[in-house]
């Protein structure tokens, strides 16, 4: 008798709505699936960001991608130590910059660059 009284009194205790609410909530399968998209694309804006700034190509992202993503996934690694290692094993994955060259010439026309060419041309 004691033990239904227990019993009873713990099942009063629990409010009517709460136990309604519990029985009508819509099944959390698909939550979990819309987590796992939304942290994917997280992710992958991560080593896009992370692999610009450490001066990939644009057209050379998805790769890089790719690459960040399976050694996420290997070793464990977060996205910017990942996207850095990409970019030091796969070099053509980097822009590749250029740098214009310089020239200067002096007014004198002795000391400038083009002073040798004018004097292979002079002696003609």
């Amino acid at each position: 008798m004691e033990n239904e009284n227990i019993l009873g009194e713990q099942n009063a205790e629990i409010p009517a709505e709460e136990i309604k609410e519990e029985q009508f909530q819509e099944p959390q399968a698909e939550q979990p699936d819309e987590l796992l998209e939304l942290r994917c694309e997280v992710t992958e804006l991560k080593l896009r960001l992370a692999l610009l700034a450490g001066g990939a190509a644009p057209e050379k992202l998805d790769e890089g991608v790719k690459l960040a993503a399976g050694i996420m996934a290997a070793q464990g690694e977060d996205a910017e130590s990942a996207a850095g290692e990409v970019l030091l094993e796969y070099p053509h994955i980097k822009l590749a910059r250029r740098t214009v060259p310089q020239f200067s010439a002096e007014c004198s026309g002795k000391g400038d660059g083009f002073a040798a060419i004018r004097n292979i041309f002079a002696k003609r």
